[in-house]
């Protein structure tokens, strides 16, 4: 009599692992479509969750899965600069891990203006909002070796010269707003 509940017990403990499994499969088979901004955006939600880990090096964006599958998806013409401004602490980091990483500063809004001082264009200006990571995202094209990136947040600011040349990091967890 007592070994038919030690059956249910091991028949209901492998259905569940079967069905964890293909569950991880099946979203390691969608992030496998994705974009690399989209798989970006799709990792923000693996933040913490332990779904996957994944980490952004300069060419290409790589994703752990837990049932040991890898997924790599190219980054082409762009290099990501994910930034967490702070007035307080921050984290040392070369290669943003989406899924791991916490900035300081979590939903605020602020001004951002970004130059390539080369070519004089300005990238990009206006009002940006940090995410629930305390980041910022942004997609640049590669290979400028001169990006100047200015926030201002509440009559702080915060100025560093940024590159996407090579193996140019892509966590940039330096700039201290003062």
């Amino acid at each position: 009599m007592t070994l038919f509940p030690k059956l249910t017990a091991i028949v209901a403990t492998t259905l569940a692992m079967t069905f964890s499994l293909s569950t991880q499969a099946a979203e390691a088979d969608k992030f496998k479509g994705l974009t690399a901004e989209q798989a970006l955006e799709k990792s923000h939600q693996y933040h913490r969750t332990g779904t996957a880990s994944v980490q952004v090096m300069p060419d290409v964006l790589v994703a752990k899965f837990k049932d040991g599958s890898q997924i790599q998806i190219p980054t082409h013409d762009q290099h990501l600069l994910s930034i967490a401004p702070y007035e307080f602490r921050t984290h040392p980091c070369g290669y943003h891990v989406p899924t791991g990483c916490q900035g300081e500063m979590v939903e605020k809004s602020m001004m951002i203006k970004v130059v390539d001082l080369d070519s004089k264009q300005v990238l990009k200006y206006g009002t940006v909002t940090t995410q629930k990571d305390g980041f910022i995202d942004l997609w640049m094209p590669k290979n400028r070796a001169n990006l100047e990136v200015t926030f201002t947040y509440q009559g702080k600011t915060s100025t560093e010269i940024l590159s996407t040349e090579g193996e140019a990091r892509t966590c940039i967890t330096s700039m201290q707003l003062i």
